[in-house]
């Protein structure tokens, strides 16, 4: 089963702990990469670089930041293909992240799709090009339901021809929240807490990768998925060095 892997995070670290994850945050990619339990992953930028994207009435709304104004916010993910959830919680407390914050897991639907421009990315080979990460959120009104058909045809729709323009790196909703479970390393025990890390009444419905031009080009894409009509997207630009 394939999961997202949500990295939590409050903000900047103190040197001491930025120097722990320095050292060991790549020891864990080359462990889980060699298990083969870690497909891909990528560090986001800060939530002050996100926009937020609505679109109500045919008219495109964008506000700056990130969708969900709490103190923890998603700082990037990891993609992974686990046999149960069970390994995936034995994974994510190995993150060096959740000794000091929080890490979230959370299965994809079926029906996610890896090409080589997914691998790719993973690589950090961008081509020139700029990922974001589009974020789904739902919960607010006007609201579709969360598993609406109609909507996830759209989405699927959407997606295939971000696929056909170039612009598509990988992309799935996700399973309801209350399949999420939330990790937290003490003292060296493994803390577990079911639900999301992000305490809102909203919630993230999946995620899209597309690589742009620049950030119009990712909010207009992001303008022109069918949630955007019900809902929100978040844009946030990855870590590019």
């Amino acid at each position: 089963m394939k999961y997202m892997l949500c990295i939590g995070s409050q903000g900047k670290k103190a040197p001491a702990v930025l120097e722990v994850l320095q050292r060991e945050c790549p020891a864990w990619v080359e462990e889980m990469d060699g298990r083969g339990v870690r497909l891909l992953g990528r560090e986001l930028e800060f939530p002050e670089t996100a926009v937020t994207v609505r679109v109500r009435a045919g008219e495109t709304l964008v506000t700056d930041g990130p969708f969900a104004e709490t103190k923890e916010f998603l700082a990037g993910f990891d993609l992974l293909e686990c046999a149960d959830l069970d390994e995936a919680i034995e994974v994510a407390a190995k993150h060096p992240t959740s000794w000091f914050d929080v890490v979230e897991i959370r299965p994809f639907m079926e029906g996610l799709r890896l090409g080589d421009e997914a691998l790719a990315f993973g690589r950090g080979e961008d081509g020139g090009r700029r990922p974001y990460l589009l974020i789904m959120w739902m919960g607010g009104t006007p609201a579709a339901p969360f598993d609406d058909q109609a909507v996830m045809d759209e989405g699927e729709a959407w997606r295939l021809e971000m696929e056909a323009r170039g612009h598509q790196v990988l992309g799935n909703a996700l399973e309801s929240p209350d399949t999420a479970t939330t990790i937290r390393v003490r003292k060296g025990q493994t803390l577990i807490t079911d639900g999301p890390f992000i305490e809102t009444k909203e919630f993230i419905a999946g995620i899209d990768v597309v690589n742009c031009a620049d950030r119009q080009q990712a909010i207009t894409l992001a303008a022109a998925h069918p949630l955007a009509r019900y809902h929100a997207i978040e844009v946030r630009p990855f870590y590019q060095e």
